[in-house]
Parts: C-alpha cells; sequence; structure tokens
C-alpha cells in the first residue's frame, strides 16, 4: 500500500524549513520587543469551549470543526484557533490577577475541516497574539505598527485595511436595521445566510456566495451604526494611524479603511482589521493576518469582565511570499576514520567567527563516495582527518569551489583562520 499525506495536509520539506524558520524567527523578534511573553496551549480543547468563544453562528462551528469523543464519551475538539485555548489558559491559570495588560503569543497548528485551496490547509499553522486587560486604543494601533514592521522585514508587501463593528449598542442598531433590510429578501438567500439571519445578521456580510453579496451592496454599512462611544474610539484610531495625513506623510503608507470588512468570528467588536498580500502567488487567498477587538470574551468563558484584542497570521501562506535570501553559512564534511573527529567537530561550532554547518562522516567504508556526496551536496570545504593525517598531527582541507587543498595543524582556531581564508577567496 502507498501512503499518502491526508487531504489538506503537507509535510514542510528541509528546503522550505529556512524559510519556516525565518518567518518564526522574525515574529518572535518583534513580539518580544514589545513585550509579549511565550504560551503553549492544547492541541486540543473542550468542545464547549469553541461553541462558546467562536460562537455557534460561525461557519468554523458549524462545518469546519474535527470533534471527537474520548473513551469517556467527552466531546473533544482539535483547536480551530488559539485565542479561546489562550483565554481559557488566562482565567483558569489566574493570569488575570497578573498587572494588566498580560500580553501572551503562541504558535502551532490549527485544524479546520475547509477545501483545500492556495496556502490554506486543514491543518494549518499560525502565530497568534493576544493582549487582555486593556481597552486602551494603544493595543489596535501598536498592532499594526509591530506587523506592519514585521512584514517590511520579511520583505513582503503588503495593504493594510481596519474597520469598526461597534460595541454592543451599535450592533444592536445594526442588526434590526438589517434584517429589516433583508427581510424580503430571505427566500433568495442561501441556506447559511437563513440561518445567520436570526443569529448574527452581521455575519452575512461575510457571505461568499455572489448573489448574495449583490443583494447586501445595497445596505447600509456597520460604520454608519456606530455609538457615540465607538465612533469616538474609531476617530482616536485612525488619528494615532495617521490617516487623516497626507498619505506621503504618514508612518504607515499601505493602509485604508474598508467600511465592508467583517471578521468571521462571533466575539469581534469595535476595531477589526486585515493584512493583505499584494503578490499574485497568494490570488484570491491574500488575506496574511488579520484579528480585532474582543472586549466580551474573557466573561463569556468564566472570568471577569476583561478587555481583549488580538490576531493571528498563518504560516504557510507567509512561505509562499518569503525570500529567505542567501545562507551565509559554510558548509564542512568531516571525513575521519579517528574517534577524536567528534571533539574536534564540537570545539569548531565554538567558534564566534563564523556561521558553520558540519556534516561528520565517521569511518566511511568509501571515501571517494563521500567527496563524491559533499560535491553533489553543493558543500564548500572537506576536512580530512584519517590515518595518515593524525600520524602528522595535522588536517587536510578541500576547498570544493576552488580545488585548493592545503594543511594545517590540529587546532579548531588554526581551521578557522584557514576557512576564515578560503571563504574570502571564494566570494571574489
Amino acid at each position: 500500500m502507498k501512503y499518502q499525506s491526508p487531504r489538506g495536509t503537507q509535510d514542510i520539506l528541509p528546503k522550505d524549513s529556512a524559510k519556516w524558520q525565518k518567518i518564526i524567527d522574525t515574529s518572535r523578534k518583534y513580539l518580544e520587543y514589545y513585550s509579549f511573553k511565550e504560551i503553549q496551549i492544547p492541541i486540543f480543547e473542550n468542545t464547549e469551549l469553541f461553541q462558546r468563544s467562536v460562537g455557534e453562528s460561525s461557519d468554523i462551528v458549524n462545518k469546519e470543526m474535527y470533534t471527537f469523543l474520548d473513551r469517556s464519551e467527552r466531546s473533544l475538539t482539535l483547536r480551530p484557533e488559539a485565542t479561546a485555548g489562550i483565554v481559557r489558559s488566562f482565567v483558569e491559570n489566574g493570569l488575570h490577577r497578573e498587572p494588566k495588560p498580560v500580553k501572551l503569543w503562541t504558535s502551532g497548528p490549527m485544524f479546520r475541516y475547509e477545501r483545500a485551496q492556495t496556502g490554506r490547509y486543514r491543518q494549518f499553522h499560525q502565530i497568534d497574539a493576544e493582549v487582555l486587560g486593556s481597552n486602551n486604543v494603544s493595543c489596535e494601533v501598536e498592532s499594526i505598527y509591530l506587523l506592519n514592521s514585521l512584514f517590511l522585514s520579511l520583505g513582503i508587501d503588503s495593504r493594510i485595511e481596519i474597520n469598526s463593528l461597534g460595541d454592543a449598542e451599535s450592533r444592536k442598531s445594526y442588526k434590526e436595521y438589517f434584517q429589516k433590510y433583508t427581510k424580503g429578501f430571505l427566500g433568495d438567500l442561501c441556506d447559511d445566510c437563513k440561518r445567520r439571519y436570526e443569529q448574527n445578521p452581521l455575519r452575512m456580510l461575510d457571505c461568499k456566495v455572489k448573489e448574495d453579496q449583490e443583494i447586501y451592496a445595497g445596505a447600509k454599512k456597520p460604520i454608519e451604526f456606530l455609538s457615540e462611544v465607538s465612533a469616538n474610539r474609531w476617530e482616536e484610531i485612525k488619528n494615532l494611524l495617521g490617516l487623516y495625513k497626507d498619505k506621503e506623510s504618514r508612518d504607515i503608507k499601505n493602509i485604508a479603511t474598508n467600511p465592508s470588512l467583517v471578521r468571521g468570528l462571533d466575539y469581534y467588536n469595535d476595531f477589526v482589521f486585515e493584512i493583505k498580500s499584494t503578490n499574485d502567488i497568494l490570488k484570491g487567498q491574500s488575506t496574511i493576518c488579520a484579528g480585532g477587538r474582543y472586549d466580551g470574551l474573557v466573561e463569556s468563558l468564566g472570568g471577569p469582565a476583561t478587555p481583549g484584542f488580538g490576531w493571528a497570521m498563518g504560516i504557510e501562506r507567509l512561505m509562499l511570499i518569503v525570500d529567505t535570501g542567501t545562507d551565509n553559512a559554510m558548509s564542512i564534511m568531516l571525513i575521519s576514520n579517528q574517534q577524536d573527529i567528534f571533539q574536534t567537530a564540537s570545539e569548531l561550532s565554538e567558534n564566534n567567527d563564523l556561521k558553520l554547518n558540519i556534516e561528520v562522516n565517521y569511518n566511511p567504508p568509501n571515501v571517494s563516495k563521500q567527496i563524491e556526496s559533499a560535491v553533489k551536496k553543493n558543500m564548500d570545504f572537506i576536512l580530512f582527518y584519517l590515518d595518515e593525517e593524525k600520524k602528522n598531527d595535522v588536517f587536510k582541507i578541500k576547498n570544493l569551489k576552488t580545488r585548493e587543498e592545503k594543511e594545517c595543524n590540529n587546532k579548531a582556531k588554526e581551521i578557522i583562520s584557514i576557512i576564515k581564508d578560503q571563504k574570502v577567496r571564494n566570494d571574489r
């Protein structure tokens, strides 16, 4: 039988791992700079956690969750997103008693049963960040600055779209208006929108059915129903992000409002945003990061009333558009039949001058084949330490780029010195 990875999953192969690690490392750098602390949460949770947080009107709960019964007949679900699990941990472990705000981030696999598309998988990986315990607009503004810097550092051209859904009062007003507006069209809408009509009309705006979108195009937008509190907050955020300045005068030039923007999760209120790649590779799946404010979520999951704000970005999509650049590491194969070769390899690793990738081939049955392998792997150097070299207490260094050979004494410092000199020649 020929085994294959399940539909909607993929292997991250060595040729792609540099991109993967670059995304993780760059994200960690900026998150730590802005004082986010790393947290790790379980891959599965009690199903009710996602039903209560994500919302029973959402596509995730209705169509996409991987849910199963364990041996004790408890309903568990592979996490479709990270926010609910982080909030559960925040409440359960008493993090809500720590000085506010509590800023947390995590990364790892998520699971949704949906049609595989460009950069979208059933097992996918996200970097997720949450700010709990502050309703200050600095949460929103800081994150937009953080993400803009992060994507610039990764060499990704993007467009930032922002909107406000309003607070509970605003959403109630819009719900009443939108239900009246769409009531006469109910017979023409898709089954999902008929269900959302009662549960969460705002989610109807996120429908992907073309005919439904044509009906909604004539409706007013949620931004037109903001309460005074939400409207003032929205104006302050736009002002801090420089939207009232000339585009060339802004710190962030690739940002704009989008009154049609809504998010697919029920817990959002007020500020929401999406960041989209302008790279044609992603085609219709251009959203690489999204998030927003969720001031009622912690309380709904049994914690004290606590404002929250967060976002997540998909690693697989970013891998499609990230360039790893040039790897400056020197690759070296050590070929030896002497036991102390491992000591030398360890000493070489302690150098602070060069980035090295070492492959040790101890007691190879055929030295010629090892040399051939090093050439095929496009390695930079071979270090020989066989019987003759052991007898003379030297290393032979072969530069595979220039074909030069040199001998040096059996000292890591001397070996590094010669490799540095040879590297300069290779770079010319």
